[in-house]
């Protein structure tokens, strides 16, 4: 996982490239520099602010994949019990029936009684099987959703990455005032949304 974006270091360090291009050469800039110059720190003070939205936005993705996760083991978890007692019953069901069908000899109260606990114990596993059924399709269910926010949270991170690399060429473009590197940050704080808003259609 990235770091944690740090809007406030970002929109600092704009605004000494900023003082630095204001500053840079001594004398009068021309109007077209001065214009860039001056809006280079809105700039990257803006895409900071959209940077650390997008990261804090990834981040509880990541938050809700864990508790999610956990969810699903401890559902996991419960289905296993379910079924474990299941076959409990299961194999109480069977040894009675097979000392009811190998003693012919008992008393009929006696084979009676064995007969009523087999059919009981049948009855009972019935709907425990299918407790257990639905617990291990809502874990299922539940740790797809978590894979859900893992990816949109990696694609996140990406979204972030791109803005991050819009501020800084944004940013160095003051000192330059060249068009191409303000058309690229351009392109890479658009990359960035999209690949933020994609990441949030995930989830």
């Amino acid at each position: 996982m990235l770091d944690d974006f740090d809007a406030r270091k970002a929109i600092a360090e704009a605004e000494e490239r900023h003082e630095h291009a204001v500053g840079h050469g001594g004398g009068a800039e021309p109007p077209a520099r001065a214009r860039h110059a001056r809006w280079v720190p809105l700039a990257a003070a803006l895409l900071a602010v959209v940077a650390a939205i997008a990261s804090m936005l990834s981040n509880k993705s990541a938050t809700e994949a864990l508790t999610l996760k956990n969810q699903a083991i401890f559902l996991r978890t419960e289905a296993s019990d379910s079924y474990n007692f299941f076959e409990a019953k299961s194999i109480k069901e069977h040894v009675y029936e097979a000392v009811f069908d190998a003693n012919p000899a008992l008393a009929s109260g006696a084979r009676a009684k064995l007969s009523a606990i087999a059919a009981r114990e049948k009855k009972e596993k019935a709907p425990i099987l299918e407790r257990a059924r639905a617990q291990e399709e809502h874990a299922k269910a539940v740790n797809e959703r978590s894979e859900r926010f893992a990816r949109a949270h990696e694609v996140m991170e990406g979204g972030v990455t791109l803005f991050e690399v819009a501020i800084a060429v944004v940013s160095i473009s003051a000192l330059t005032s060249s068009t191409f590197l303000i058309g690229f940050g351009a392109a890479a704080a658009a990359g960035g949304l999209a690949v933020l808003l994609y990441g949030l259609t995930l989830q």
